[in-house]
């Protein structure tokens, strides 16, 4: 079957929360003017003038453009042609945006049609705006100092949010285009039309295929985000207490939080992403790790936390950092591996004594 993740295009219809809990965010990049109806998809500093889409649209004016980020890098761009809260979206139907000549059907497993991008930036556009771009680098061009439209032109407009509401012949003009930076820069990217159930266009969709099944989360985030999800509130609010109580040396407070029995000093603290004792011992906050440790062995770092080949217990992370340890740190952390390495010690010597 060829390339389709409708969980990922099925995202532009969530609202803000929902797209939070998948690590996306909208983001406008302004009205597309639409006068011809058909629609062109591409990096329009390579490109401007690709065909447009076969399918066409029947609304004329100025139309939404947004993107959905994740950490800044762009996953989808979206085309409203109508409202976002106006369609049900297990009534739409999905198809690939195919320009004349394109047939899904000569398509393989995991194939698509896509824009090729070499500028690292995609857009939406009239197809009457191309004759807009032609006009405006001719004239720019003119100029002997004259470098590229990107750098004469776009550079300032594109700025830190790497998108551009542009007018080729200026504000006020017959048509714009709206340009954004490409999911991982260049490339190959494949648009799909939302139709309803009279076969309309919804929206227009690029997917950068930065993401798979509707969600930016990696693996490890999504196991860290259930992790904290599965926890009450009080024992959600104590760990947070110990963490912070462990990161600023504050070993008075941590003792009744772990007497409170709602925190351990080896659980994993959400908005730290570590254990408090991992906490104490990058932060150098030696009485804050003796009490976390008290006179128990110190146990194993949980899993997660371990650094393959190089801190796969605390005191090999202790001694992996490059920074040196307060005195005495490492050795309250040899002496509490030594005392877990006890018990394992003396079963050995039982078990050769009576076998």
């Amino acid at each position: 079957m060829a390339y389709l993740d409708t969980d990922n295009l099925r995202t532009i219809f969530l609202d803000d929360e929902a797209l939070r809990v998948r690590r996306l965010q909208r983001q406008p990049c302004g009205m597309l003017r639409i006068t011809s109806g058909r629609i062109v998809a591409c990096d329009p500093l390579v490109q401007p003038e690709r065909e447009p889409f076969i399918r066409s649209v029947n609304g004329r004016g100025a139309f939404p453009v947004e993107v959905l980020q994740h950490e800044g890098r762009h996953a989808l761009a979206v085309l409203w042609l109508r409202e976002r809260g106006g369609s049900t979206v297990a009534d739409l139907r999905w198809e690939p945006a195919l320009l004349d000549g394109q047939s899904q059907d000569e398509l393989g497993d995991d194939e698509f049609y896509g824009y090729p991008v070499d500028a690292g930036v995609g857009c939406f556009m009239d197809a009457e705006c191309a004759a807009a771009i032609a006009e405006r680098e001719a004239r720019e061009s003119a100029n002997p100092d004259y470098v590229s439209y990107y750098d004469d032109v776009l550079d300032t407009e594109l700025g830190v949010k790497d998108m551009a509401d542009h007018y080729p012949l200026g504000e006020g003009s017959a048509n714009n285009v709206l340009i954004f930076s490409s999911g991982w820069g260049d490339g190959s990217y494949p648009s799909f039309w939302a139709l309803d159930a009279s076969g309309e266009p919804v929206a227009l969709v690029t997917d950068f295929m930065t993401m798979q099944g509707g969600d930016a989360r990696s693996e490890d985030e999504k196991r860290d985000d259930a992790y904290a999800a599965s926890l009450s509130p009080e024992r959600l609010a104590a760990l947070e207490a110990l963490g912070a109580a462990a990161v600023n040396g504050d070993a008075a407070a941590i003792r009744p939080l772990l007497d409170a029995g709602l925190a351990g000093a080896n659980d994993i603290v959400p908005s730290l992403g570590e254990t408090a004792l991992l906490s104490a011992i990058r932060m150098n906050r030696l009485e804050a790790l003796r009490v976390l440790l008290g006179a128990a062995p110190c146990p194993a770092m949980p899993e997660q936390l371990r650094i393959e080949g190089k801190a796969e217990t605390y005191l090999a992370f202790a001694q992996w950092l490059k920074k040196p340890r307060v005195p005495g740190l490492v050795e309250l952390l040899e002496k509490s591996e030594a005392i877990a390495a006890e018990p394992a010690a003396g079963r050995s010597i039982w078990k050769r004594l009576f076998s």
